[in-house]
């Protein structure tokens, strides 16, 4: 019989960044080992669908057991799991889901995480004692790495990417259709803003956003810009308001509204010049896609992502401005081919560490 590896993650809200690296375990995972995935989700008719895989109820502590006694190996897969700074009680959901598979002696691994910031002196000790007995630790940066230092775990642990530089088959035609229903003139360079409503910076955000887009309207006329929600719900309100207060003035601004997902969110993205994202998976998808990121950061994972492109975060959420942000999309867009083949030059090292982590998968599994 195939093996069996239960996934834990944030999959099924359709969150376009955790559903991506979804796409990216199955198909990474899939491509080396023949292995039977079955998904935690918390909409598993969704996960099924999409992904064709088996997937059940994330909520249900006695499926969860039951899955995790039918395994052979429990899986976190990929994300900034292990945090405390968007939840305090999340991490505790998933060392649980650690704690469950250590309990009944299965196979533990933790898959392409994002670590830390863990803050709260119960979350650390909680992290530290739990991830001490895991089979094997993957971190997806650098920066992860040394957090799990900083927790006192003296395990080895393996530093590859994040897992959706293993996804396969992105069709850009589904992409240029999607912004020609959106009436894109054509000719014209494409911006990609992908905004959130952070904590207290809300209408701080809107207003130096819109008055970005205002000063790139003012200074060219060769582009195009395009809101993108990638947490559907939450990023299309704040997203709305910005469109809401520029579209009367300028017609080249977008926003799109469509409810899409991760294949489509890739070849929209494939279709932009450059991408301005709060959100760590729209700066990935850019470098995967071959448009150029450009960071605002809220969380140090984006900050970590950034220094293995080779750069330095200039954005921060907390204090960024309209004028230097907006000098450095010009910047940009002034020696744009240079900065695409730049930022391309880095997919080769990102691909072969997708590889590291899966073969990793199949030999602990099987050992």
């Amino acid at each position: 019989m195939n093996k069996r590896i239960l996934v834990s993650g944030y999959y099924g809200y359709n969150n376009i960044g955790d559903e991506a690296i979804l796409k990216g375990l199955v198909d990474g995972i899939s491509q080396v080992s023949d292995a039977e995935l079955v998904i935690l989700s918390k909409n598993p008719d969704f996960t099924q669908k999409k992904y064709k895989v088996d997937s059940v109820d994330r909520s249900n502590i006695f499926v969860i057991i039951k899955e995790t006694i039918k395994s052979d190996m429990v899986l976190l897969g990929g994300g900034s799991l292990l945090q405390d700074i968007t939840s305090k009680k999340s991490i505790i959901y998933y060392l649980t889901i650690l704690l469950i598979a250590l309990f009944f002696r299965k196979k533990t691994f933790l898959y392409s995480q994002g670590i830390g910031p863990v803050r709260l002196k119960r979350n650390r000790f909680l992290t530290k004692h739990i991830l001490s007995k895991v089979d094997f630790i993957n971190v997806r940066d650098n920066q992860s790495n040394r957090e799990l230092k900083e927790l006192g775990i003296k395990k080895d642990v393996l530093v590859t990417t994040d897992t959706v530089f293993g996804i396969k088959d992105v069709d850009s035609q589904r992409g240029k259709e999607i912004l020609e229903n959106l009436k894109l003139k054509k000719g014209k360079k494409n911006i990609c803003f992908i905004v959130i409503n952070w904590k207290k910076y809300g209408d701080q955000t809107i207003e130096e956003i819109s008055q970005s887009i205002s000063q790139i309207f003012e200074k060219r006329d060769d582009v195009n810009i395009i809101l993108v929600p990638f947490f559907y719900h939450l990023d299309l309100d704040i997203e709305k308001k910005i469109f809401n207060n520029l579209k009367d003035k300028y017609e080249d601004l977008y926003i799109l509204e469509e409810y899409l997902h991760v294949l489509d969110y890739l070849s929209v993205i494939e279709n932009m010049d450059i991408v301005v994202s709060m959100r760590l998976h729209g700066l990935i998808f850019a470098t995967l896609m071959g448009a150029y990121p450009i960071g605002i950061s809220y969380d140090p994972k984006i900050d970590g992502f950034m220094k293995e492109l080779d750069r330095v975060q200039r954005h921060y959420i907390e204090d960024f401005d309209a004028e230097s942000l907006t000098g450095e999309i010009l910047e940009s867009l002034d020696n744009l081919e240079e900065l695409k083949k730049d930022t391309k030059s880095h997919l080769d090292k990102f691909y072969k560490l997708t590889e590291l982590h899966n073969q990793a998968v199949v030999k602990v599994l099987e050992g």
